[in-house]
């Protein structure tokens, strides 16, 4: 199942299908405007705000007649709207490769969005709450963004429930992916550019005393490139080893930038 590359009002938006054209889009329209939520987005579209929402949680179907309607409601044309099936269900093929689209798919979405690795790590703190208005408030995001990463962290099992309703991260330790290299590509830019965005500005709003923004500018031989980048590897695991806390009451980035300043000599 290939991705689709659709223009909503001249935004470029990736989907393997038109339901998760529809999350995208509203996470998109949360994104440009904090107080935008699932009801507005059903008004624009014309839809009850129940109907949209089991919709876009995978608790309803896409009905073809309903996707054009919406598809036509977005400004899409008959054309674009046909491309994409309803949902991962349409898929041809048997219930083992629909499984792994579907994975494939979820996946991409969660290492493209920085806030699916947070909610997961909010599990382990003491005062966590199974809310997505509190996690909402804790990570600085829209309820509808919360209520999209939830459904695709539970669906997926990267967040579970246990026997007693606690919720629990099971992403074996990040080992999530299992998409094609280009695509992992795509997402691994994505979701580096947010953390570049989130890292900036905690350097305008978060006291100094309460982050670390350091660096070193060095002279460098491009043949050792394999060796640097394994050598910070081994840093970042053993830094998240060593700092498991007692309580944990925030969640903290650490990221770890290494790239070169001058051009080569080549491309001159």
């Amino acid at each position: 199942m290939f991705m689709e590359v659709v223009s909503i009002k001249g935004k470029k938006i990736q989907a393997r299908n038109f339901k998760q054209l529809l999350q995208e889009e509203l996470v998109a329209r949360c994104r440009n405007n904090p107080n935008y939520s699932l009801r507005s987005f059903a008004r624009a579209l014309q839809i009850e705000p129940s109907a949209l929402s089991q919709m876009i949680n995978g608790k309803r179907p896409i009905t073809e007649k309903m996707k054009l309607r919406l598809g036509a409601a977005l400004g899409l044309s008959t054309e674009q709207i046909r491309k994409l099936p309803a949902s991962e269900e349409t898929s041809s093929g048997s219930a083992s490769e629909i499984h792994f689209q579907q994975l494939a798919l979820d996946t991409f979405a969660v290492i493209s969005d920085w806030y699916h690795y947070a909610i997961l790590e909010l599990t382990y703190l003491e005062d966590f709450k199974p809310d997505a208005q509190w996690i909402s408030q804790r990570l600085g995001i829209t309820k509808s963004e919360v209520n999209i990463a939830l459904e695709r962290l539970l669906r997926l099992g990267l967040l579970k429930k246990n026997s007693k309703g606690k919720w629990m991260d099971a992403s074996e330790n990040g080992e999530l992916t299992h998409l094609t290299p280009s695509e992992t590509s795509d997402a691994a830019r994505k979701y580096q550019v947010q953390l570049l965005a989130l890292s900036k500005r905690a350097v305008q709003e978060v006291p100094l005393a309460e982050r670390s923004h350091t660096s070193a500018t060095l002279c460098f031989d491009p043949d050792d490139l394999q060796l640097a980048i394994s050598k910070i590897g081994e840093f970042r695991r053993s830094f998240a080893r060593e700092m498991q806390p007692k309580k944990a009451k925030d969640v903290y980035q650490l990221q770890i930038s290494f790239f070169p300043l001058t051009k080569r000599k080549e491309t001159l």
